[in-house]
């Protein structure tokens, strides 16, 4: 009995996936798995000069369909009377990603800010060719790998930026 119900098991299975057309999304969905690997990144704003007033850290975290989610929290440097931009940038201070809007970072009274968080489909760190890793160099830490990109914020009197590192 056992073996007869493992058999219409196995010919179920077999009919149902001869009948799927070949541009299913249910296809789709575990061929976009492998698409991209899944890879973590920061931007540690601390004590040196080019972080500015800032004080904080900034995580970056790819999935498997090439989405980052950015997230973080600064505990000192901003003036609540100010407007900040958050901002992805080129070796060049070219702006590649405003990500202002989508971060939505509230302020506190004491400087800092929020924990912050949110996932852009259109921002990817090595899945793709525009990936934000891509096109850095290896420091003398082996382990560590910085990317020629950084995440930058701004206001009209500040600025403060920091290499998106692996």
């Amino acid at each position: 009995m056992n073996k007869l119900i493992l058999v219409q098991a196995l010919l179920f299975l077999i009919t149902v996936s001869a009948a799927m057309p070949a541009n299913d999304k249910l296809a789709d969905l575990f061929y976009k798995r492998n698409n991209c690997q899944c890879t973590t990144a920061f931007a540690d704003f601390d004590s040196s000069s080019s972080s500015g007033p800032f004080r904080g850290f900034v995580a970056f975290g790819q999935d498997e369909n090439g989405s980052t989610t950015i997230f973080g929290a600064f505990n000192r440097g901003f003036n609540t009377n100010c407007t900040y931009q958050f901002l992805i940038e080129d070796e060049h201070d070219n702006i590649l990603y405003d990500v202002t809007d989508g971060l939505d970072v509230q302020l506190t009274d004491d400087g800092g800010t929020d924990a912050f968080s949110h996932k852009f489909s259109d921002i990817n760190l090595d899945c793709q060719s525009n990936g934000i890793l891509l096109g850095g160099h290896n420091l003398r830490d082996k382990v560590k790998y910085c990317s020629n990109k950084k995440f930058v914020v701004r206001t009209k009197n500040q600025k403060g930026g920091q290499k998106i590192c692996r």
